[in-house]
């Protein structure tokens, strides 16, 4: 256990588990729900995951300081040749280590004897997958640089060996058999590299093509043919290359195809199977584009993609990259979500609308972002990013604005401004009941405290929280009298719990001056 923890440590502040669902998701996969627990990474943790006695554990990569000790190009392709995918490996000399996974597709990792950096580590894994046809597939660590003192902690992979080879993840031989854990060991001692090493790894250049082969056409189709279409991605490309020669060129359309295949491909597909791709497209009428599919999705500039003549139709300007969605369940629950790079935190309602999206990111990011419209928002930008998985974390107690409202009521019912007669609370003072320990105030004058310590939600969704509270009784209406008669103030009374007069001291932490 010692050896295994040593070669997957990651973030020992939190861990990631998958809980399997009923159904099977289009790509026949069994359906799952990703949830972070923000607790300690135990040797109990350890040793459960390799006797396969509890769940698999996920472990998070990128620590507080943005370093890592491991990287995975995962292949998310049930049908993937391992045996291929280890010789192109080694073909070009690459320090990865081929793992199949649960489901059947393949982890590439790559090892360093020591933490470095989440973005040079993530830039080699990145790389290396365009060369081997994977461009598109997710890559370990996923970001490069984390919000720690926001609380967040990135995103985890399930370890292999859950179960030793029980389990279904481990360590490939050149033949596709199973290696033993101790076996893995071995090799990760001749695979392991140090940080020279990764920093130094020559990583061939693809060549150049064409910088305008699509013109008018969807930005991925030019990307990829600048950069190279993967073989083991060349129907698919054809198939969309098909689509846009017969929206650009519809009388010649097919005699276009043929020439992008033997431009493009390589190697190119027979003349046959580009006669019956053209067939296929033809009869039955195609005319959209395969967007959330292998190569494109890797590579997939959406809004842009609408400003294009013969792309899928939109007059925006191009929107920043969006990935890595994850959920905080706080109280209003909060998001975390990488944008353009820069990793952001938002709230549900900046989420959701466009124009508090571009807001926000001028606030945290100094990014400008376009303001699209509310269903063009949804479509291109919310649905693939809530299709894709969403990570439901733990939020940090400090940070629970449950917590922080506990605590503020607490402060505000013990401050010099409380008093034991109760027709002070006419005047905005706290009515404070030492007998029962109850204490009685006007909502009004609870949010006036709260905003001098700095507390930015509304008036509606902090009456929620303060019924929720534990503290939290019931509302009142005493009766006080006064020169002008009987007034019957709506109040608030709250529970301040097992305290003695003078247990609690608190200050507050605003200077008392009007605002």
């Amino acid at each position: 256990m010692k050896k295994f923890k040593e070669i997957f440590e990651g973030n020992n502040n939190a861990f990631g588990q998958m809980v399997i669902q009923q159904g099977i998701t289009e790509k026949g996969k069994q359906k799952s729900k990703a949830f972070i627990k923000r607790e300690a990474v135990t040797d109990s943790l350890w040793e459960e995951h390799l006797k396969g006695s509890s769940i698999a554990l996920g472990i998070i990569p990128i620590n507080e300081k943005n370093v890592c000790k491991w990287g995975c190009i995962d292949v998310d392709d049930y049908n993937v040749d391992h045996e291929k995918v280890m010789q192109d490996i080694k073909a070009n000399n690459f320090p990865l280590v081929t793992f199949r996974s649960k489901s059947g597709g393949a982890h590439l990792f790559l090892f360093c004897d020591t933490f470095i950096s989440a973005g040079l580590l993530q830039s080699k894994l990145i790389y290396m997958s365009e060369v081997l046809g994977f461009k598109g597939s997710e890559i370990f660590p996923k970001q490069t640089e984390i919000l720690a003192d926001r609380g967040d902690v990135g995103n985890f992979l399930n370890l292999p060996y859950h179960g030793g080879v029980r389990g279904l993840r481990y360590a490939l031989t050149d033949k596709k058999e199973a290696i033993q854990l101790e076996d893995f060991y071995d090799l990760y001692d001749r695979m392991v590299q140090t940080e020279t090493q990764i920093d130094e790894l020559k990583v061939k250049v693809v060549k150049v093509i064409d910088k305008d082969a699509f013109k008018d056409g969807p930005p991925c189709l030019n990307t990829l043919a600048e950069e190279g279409f993967g073989e083991g991605s060349r129907n698919n490309s054809l198939f969309n290359i098909a689509l846009y020669h017969k929206k650009a060129n519809f009388d010649d359309w097919e005699k276009d195809v043929h020439t992008s295949n033997e431009k493009y491909m390589d190697p190119p597909l027979s003349y046959k199977e580009v006669n019956d791709l053209i067939n296929s497209i033809g009869k039955r009428g195609y005319d959209k584009y395969k967007c959330k599919d292998q190569p494109l999705c890797g590579v997939c500039k959406a809004a842009k993609c609408r400003t294009k003549k013969f792309g899928v139709g939109f007059d925006e300007e191009q929107m920043a990259e969006l990935k890595d969605l994850q959920k905080y369940n706080s109280s209003p629950c909060t998001w975390m979500l990488t944008v353009g790079g820069k990793r952001v935190e938002l709230k549900t309602e900046q989420l959701v609308n466009p124009t508090l999206f571009h807001i926000a990111m001028a606030e945290q990011a100094n990014m400008i972002v376009p303001v699209l419209k509310q269903s063009d928002w949804r479509e291109v930008f919310l649905t693939p990013l809530f299709a894709g998985e969403v990570t439901e974390i733990q939020p940090l107690e400090s940070l629970n604005p449950d917590t922080e409202l506990r605590q503020l009521l607490l402060q505000y019912t013990m401050n010099r401004t409380r008093t034991t007669k109760i027709e002070e609370l006419v005047n905005g003072k706290c009515y404070v009941n030492v007998d029962d320990n109850k204490a009685i105030f006007q909502m009004s004058s609870f949010l006036n405290f709260l905003k001098k310590n700095s507390w930015d939600m509304d008036k509606k969704t902090t009456g929620k929280l303060l019924m929720r509270s534990d503290l939290y009784h019931s509302e009142v209406r005493p009766v006080i009298k006064t020169k002008e008669g009987d007034r019957k103030p709506r109040c608030i009374q709250v529970s301040l719990g097992e305290f003695e007069e003078g247990a609690v001291q608190m200050e507050t932490t605003y200077n008392e001056q009007p605002f």
